[in-house]
């Protein structure tokens, strides 16, 4: 009998707080700021690979036996669309470092910058490239 009970309360309470729960007006909602548009690459990512892979030389690194590697560049898309700063944040082989930065400085091709509340603004971009020769 005490068992019931305490489950008749229990339940009562749970229906008594759910009750008042589902009473309570909302809040007010917040207008919430128009999502960023990310920059983009004229033709899309993958023209940008392309790009970027036109201007990669392997024939060094076939010389001095690298025949796989991975890297990862960063760089920011300015408020013009061009690519700046630069810098190679990971690498596996100083070599590939550089041919991968000498690709990126070569792309010549403005990207169409990002925008916030319809503004354009600068980002910050991330490239990795993995390739394999084998």
């Amino acid at each position: 009998m005490k068992k019931s009970l305490f489950f008749i309360l229990l339940f009562w309470t749970i229906s008594m707080y759910a009750q008042k729960d589902s009473t309570t007006s909302p809040k007010p909602q917040q207008t919430v700021p128009a999502s960023p548009k990310a920059p983009e690459f004229p033709g899309g990512h993958r023209a940008f690979v392309n790009e970027i892979l036109k201007n990669f030389r392997t024939s060094a690194l076939v010389k001095a036996e690298i025949m796989s590697a991975r890297a990862t560049a960063n760089f920011i898309v300015d408020t013009e669309g061009n690519m700046v700063d630069i810098k190679i944040e990971s690498y596996e082989h100083t070599m590939v470092r550089d041919e991968f930065l000498k690709a990126l400085k070569m792309v010549k091709t403005k990207w169409i910058p990002a925008e916030q509340d319809g503004k354009k603004v600068r980002t910050p971009m991330r490239q990795p490239l993995v390739f394999n020769l084998k």
